[in-house]
């Protein structure tokens, strides 16, 4: 085999490995968000919590009480890689009638954590929130989840009972299937995404085939509203179809598909939807 030959082969896998590399370093450290908003900017009374996961990650919330002693409470779950401040603003209208929890899940805003998994193992850090709460004698919550937080919120509802009633929005089928949008590169993004995933299982020892909401949803029957954009362009409405079909034993689940741009659309209309979907089962 002639010198340029090898060159070239070398060069080739080279650039699969690197490229690939890449895409795992950049999507389990992305640039750190911090919105700098805290509830009192919002007129909102409220406390600082702490709570540790039980892979020893500390992790940093809020906790705003409703002014009622019977309130129920949601935890809010906000998205990849943004922080508890940056849902905050558009969730204040569920304070109406609930307490609400948010905390930063693992390496995002004030919380502790080397890596982000994207959902994978921060179900143990909404294990965490929910265990607080129980120690302050909330055995019962709703949860809403944006993107990752969606996600998060589907998984982790088989194996938590105090999960209640659930609101995900823009969340992801399956992890593994977000893998080629990290590329912009046709057909090569598919070997690329695969290299990525290995790099994952291999350095992380996370599967992102198992991060599978669509998987856990066939064991919710619990009420849970999905809410997708059919021109959602960070995750596709594709990911929301699957999920559907694993709910079709869920005669409580309802679904909301919308024809909105973005990736998350929060008007007034949004702000009825959900709010009456708490009210109606919380």
């Amino acid at each position: 085999m002639k010198k340029w030959m090898v060159y070239s082969i070398i060069a080739i896998i080279f650039f699969f490995l690197f490229t690939s590399f890449l895409g795992y370093f950049f999507s389990i450290k992305p640039p750190k968000y911090l919105s700098g908003l805290v509830p009192k900017g919002l007129g909102l009374d409220y406390e600082e919590v702490s709570f540790t996961t039980e892979d020893e990650i500390e992790l940093k919330g809020w906790y705003i009480p409703h002014e009622s002693d019977q309130a129920k409470t949601i935890i809010l779950l906000h998205g990849y890689p943004a922080d508890k401040g940056n849902i905050l603003p558009y969730l204040t209208f569920l304070h109406d009638n609930y307490n609400l929890l948010l905390f930063d899940f693992r390496y995002h805003g004030e919380s502790e954590g080397g890596h982000t998994t994207i959902g994978a193992e921060e179900v143990k850090d909404l294990s965490a929130a929910i265990n607080w709460l129980k120690e302050k004698g909330v055995n019962e919550v709703g949860v809403w989840g944006f993107s990752m937080g969606g996600a998060v919120a589907l998984m982790s509802a088989p194996e938590q009972p105090a999960i209640k009633v659930i609101v995900s929005d823009s969340s992801y089928a399956q992890l593994s299937q977000m893998a080629p949008t990290l590329f912009r590169i046709p057909v090569l993004k598919y070997p690329l995404s695969w290299l990525t995933l290995l790099w994952t299982k291999t350095l992380l020892g996370v599967d992102p085939r198992d991060a599978s909401p669509k998987d856990s949803a066939t064991q919710i029957d619990i009420p849970l509203l999905v809410i997708h954009s059919k021109n959602d362009r960070v995750i596709p409405f594709t990911h929301s179809e699957q999920l559907k079909e694993s709910l079709e034993h869920n005669d409580k689940a309802e679904f909301w598909f919308h024809d909105n741009l973005d990736h998350g659309q929060f008007d007034s209309q949004y702000q009825e939807r959900v709010g009456d979907f708490f009210l109606k089962h919380l």
